[in-house]
C-alpha cells in the first residue's frame, strides 16, 4: 500500500510525540520522587554538610564569614542541631517545591504531547483512507 505525503508526515509527527512523551515521563517520574523523598534527590553536596553539627558549624562559617567581622561564637550542642535540622528542613522544602515546580510543567508538556499526538494520528488515519 502506497503512504501518501501527508500521511508520513502524520507519522513522523506521532513518532516525535511519542519519544517527548517518555522523556517528559521519566522527569515527571523524576519530579514526583523529589517531592515524596527529597532527601535522597537533594544534592549530596548540600546532603553532607547538614549530616552533623561539625560540617555544619565549618561550612556556616565559611558561607557567612564577612573579613574584617567578629567571627561568630559556636553555639551549644543542642542550639548548633536545632539550627542545622531547621536549615536543613528548609533544603528539603525547597527540594520538594523544585519537584512540583517540574512537575506540574511536565504535565502541560505531557498535556500538549497527547493532544498533538491524537490530532496527528486522527489526521494519519484519514489519510491512510484517502488513499486507500
Amino acid at each position: 500500500m502506497k503512504k501518501s505525503i501527508l500521511e508520513i508526515y502524520a507519522l513522523a509527527v506521532c513518532f516525535v510525540t511519542v519519544v517527548c512523551f517518555v522523556v517528559a515521563l521519566g522527569i515527571a517520574t523524576y519530579s514526583i520522587l523529589e517531592i515524596v523523598k527529597p532527601e535522597f534527590t537533594v544534592n549530596s553536596g548540600q546532603y553532607a554538610q547538614y549530616q552533623t553539627n561539625d560540617v555544619y558549624w565549618n561550612g556556616a562559617v565559611a558561607r557567612y564569614y564577612v573579613p574584617g567581622e567578629k567571627k561568630r561564637e559556636r553555639p551549644s550542642e543542642p542550639e548548633l542541631t536545632k539550627e542545622r535540622e531547621a536549615a536543613f528542613a528548609r533544603v528539603l522544602s525547597n527540594e520538594q517545591r523544585d519537584g512540583a515546580q517540574t512537575l506540574v510543567k511536565n504535565l502541560i508538556v505531557l498535556l500538549i504531547d497527547a493532544v498533538v499526538f491524537a490530532l496527528h494520528w486522527l489526521l494519519s488515519r484519514r489519510a491512510r483512507g484517502a488513499a486507500a
